[in-house]
This record gives C-alpha cells, sequence and structure tokens, in this order.
C-alpha cells in the first residue's frame, strides 16, 4: 500500500487561484527557499504524481516549458521525469512525458 499525499497551496479564505483560471500568481508570496525544498524533498519521495483533467492540463502546460523558465529548475525536472497518472473520461491524450491516462476502472490499473 502507498501514500497518497495531497499537496495544494490555497489562501486562508479558501482560494487556489486568482480571479481567473489557472491565475496562481500570489503562490510567489510564499515562495522561498524553505518552500522549494520542501517540494524537492517530497517530490523525490515520490512514485507518481496524480491529477484529474484540469490539474493535469494546467499543471502539464507550465512544468513542461519550466526548465528553461524558471528558477525552480530543480523542481521543474522533477516534475517531468516523475511518472504520472490522469484520470479522465474526456481527455484523449495524454503527452507530458511519463504519463499514463486513465480512463475507466481505475481500481484495476492500481495493481502496478
Amino acid at each position: 500500500m502507498r501514500k497518497l499525499i495531497m499537496w495544494n497551496v490555497m489562501t486562508l479564505d479558501g482560494y487556489f487561484e486568482g480571479s481567473q483560471s489557472w491565475d496562481l500568481s500570489f503562490h510567489q508570496t510564499i515562495w522561498g527557499q524553505e518552500l522549494e525544498k520542501f517540494s524537492i524533498d517530497q517530490l523525490k519521495s515520490a512514485d507518481y504524481l496524480v491529477f484529474g483533467r484540469v490539474t493535469y492540463e494546467g499543471m502539464a502546460a507550465y512544468w513542461t516549458k519550466a526548465e528553461a523558465e524558471t528558477s525552480e529548475l530543480e523542481v521543474a525536472k522533477l516534475m517531468n521525469s516523475i511518472p504520472k497518472l490522469v484520470f479522465s473520461k474526456t481527455l484523449k491524450t495524454a503527452d507530458w512525458n511519463n504519463t499514463t491516462l486513465i480512463s475507466d476502472k481505475a481500481s484495476e490499473k492500481s495493481s502496478n
């Protein structure tokens, strides 16, 4: 049995994003050495990253470009290399490196 860890950043009043979809600019107010180290340590211990369709699409759009564009180089390399599982009945393809698309009967896929 593996652990499932949810890692999320949100404001005290429950907001995950800004006024528009995937506006995550407020995350920069908390990002620093401590959170970066925590993120790297946690990613290094992860067997998989697990997403639903919407989060997968947003994360893939950001992290596939981030290695060249961000100071979070080590985080970007880990995000792009760790195997990913995306659960969606509507997504037809999942092109982000090391991604497995699971569209039905997720319980049958859990034996890996």
